[in-house]
């Protein structure tokens, strides 16, 4: 998950709705990376852990159910800024999209991510506590 507008705000969103369809989510730490192929602010990132019966192929149309509720705009393609974007890297212990798996975002290399110590997604908020994974 990915937002380079509003971004705590967006991320806090996102992680809402995902702990409302999935209970056992889990958050990872949130990190920070440059806007790559497009103008805009540096994206705040995250990765869930969910567990539950959907299909691959409905967990993707909740994703991007997620995303038009949070005000996605696909008008001008998928390099701009955005609200929020929510991916689905591995399935069922298989990778499903082998180019954002190969990196912690899109490419960029993980050396080169700015990692924000101390965020908790796990209570559905962005504050200053520890992170509880």
């Amino acid at each position: 998950m990915g937002s380079n507008i509003a971004q705590q705000a967006n991320l806090t969103e996102a992680a809402g709705a995902l702990r409302r369809q999935f209970q056992s989510a889990v958050f990872s730490k949130v990190y920070q990376s440059k806007a790559v192929g497009m103008q805009g602010d540096d994206f705040l990132n995250a990765c869930c852990l969910v567990d539950g019966d959907l299909t691959l192929n409905r967990l993707r149309a909740w994703c991007k159910w997620q995303e038009d509720r949070q005000g996605r705009d696909r008008a001008l393609g998928s390099w701009k800024p955005r609200t929020i974007d929510l991916d689905v890297l591995m399935f069922d212990g298989r990778v499903v999209d082998d180019e954002l798996y190969q990196y912690a975002h899109a490419y960029i290399p993980a050396s080169e991510l700015v990692t924000l110590e101390n965020i908790d997604m796990d209570a559905g908020l962005l504050t200053r506590v520890p992170l509880i994974l």
